[in-house]
């Protein structure tokens, strides 16, 4: 014993490894699983930060032979002098945190929600999420959405969530979500044949569960003399895909350009440059000053430019 005292007050140190040990975070450390001391606080803080290797998984462990520990501590740290006593092999457990599976779902729903912010949404878990066991580190666990792939659109999710140990990704769970969107949509109410007129009485607006946003929904303003593709069953939110829309302004004919700024309205005649369809976007001519500007489609050669909207 007083050999050994001697020797820390020397500026050693003296390492007494046990027959196991609890350790946290991904890497084992010496000085998380053997009783490390010195009075040479550089030396002790070079032995005690030793790494040894990977943490177990939980409900695992790792048998480290001390021999071993030696050699690492004699690479890491050759210029300290080192005392061993204890076990000749020590049996590491990890310290575990339980990641609760309504943790995992709800990282996954708050990061798909966000992407229908204004919208209203039902989210809800497909499939079993279960508990996840991971290393305890320093600080709780962080759990991380991964959505840099996906795009806003209602159906069938697979959230990817990390588990974060330290800041290192440690574990990654796939939550799977089915998401319903609802938006109040014009729907038809009666059927229409193929190649039926559509007007806006046709209509009324409803609250619809939306399926599919690949074809985007038309507004009750699109619809008017819009003319049936395909027979239109009752109660179908029309997409583009059901109508041939027809031109509202024609290239190189007289439009009414309607200006708004506000809450003043002034109309001037004009020239249209481009034709399109009400809600397209042409450039039109302004006949008294020959300026080309850029107008929304409103209606029959008809065309509305807002003053406080940049174009």
């Amino acid at each position: 014993m007083l050999t050994l005292q001697l020797l820390i007050l020397a500026g050693g140190v003296s390492v007494e490894l046990p027959t196991e040990a609890e350790a946290t975070g991904t890497m084992i450390t010496l000085g998380e699983i053997a009783e490390v001391t010195s009075a040479d606080p550089a030396a002790l803080a070079a032995v005690n930060g030793v790494e040894l290797g990977y943490m177990p998984a939980p409900g695992y462990s790792r048998t480290l032979q001390r021999w071993k520990i030696e050699r690492a501590v004699a690479l890491a740290a050759p210029d300290v002098e080192v005392t061993w006593a204890g076990e000749k092999a020590c049996r590491v457990y990890p310290a575990v945190e339980m990641i609760r599976a309504t943790d995992l779902y709800e990282t996954a729903r708050v990061a798909v929600a966000g992407l229908f912010e204004g919208e209203e949404v039902t989210i809800k878990a497909s499939g079993t999420i279960n508990d996840v066991s991971v290393p305890r580190g320093a600080v709780k666990a962080e759990l991380r959405a991964d959505l840099t792939h996906d795009k806003r659109r209602p159906g069938n999710w697979s959230i990817p969530v990390r588990v974060l140990v330290d800041g290192t990704p440690y574990h990654t769970a796939w939550i799977g979500l089915d998401v319903e969107l609802y938006q109040e949509l014009p729907v038809l109410l009666e059927s229409a044949p193929k190649g039926t007129k559509l007007n806006s009485a046709m209509f009324a607006l409803r609250r619809v569960r939306v399926a599919d946003t690949s074809a985007q929904p038309l507004a009750l303003s699109l619809l008017s003399d819009a003319v049936a593709v395909r027979a239109i069953p009752a109660g179908h939110v029309v997409t583009e895909r059901d109508v041939e829309r027809p031109l509202a302004v024609n290239a190189n004919a007289p439009v009414w350009i309607e200006i708004v700024h506000g809450h003043i309205r002034a109309s001037v005649l004009g020239n249209a440059l481009q034709s399109g369809r009400i809600g397209d976007l042409v450039t039109v001519r302004v006949e008294a000053t020959g300026k080309e500007i850029q107008a929304t489609v409103t209606g029959r050669d008809q065309v509305t430019r807002e003053l406080n909207k940049a174009r």
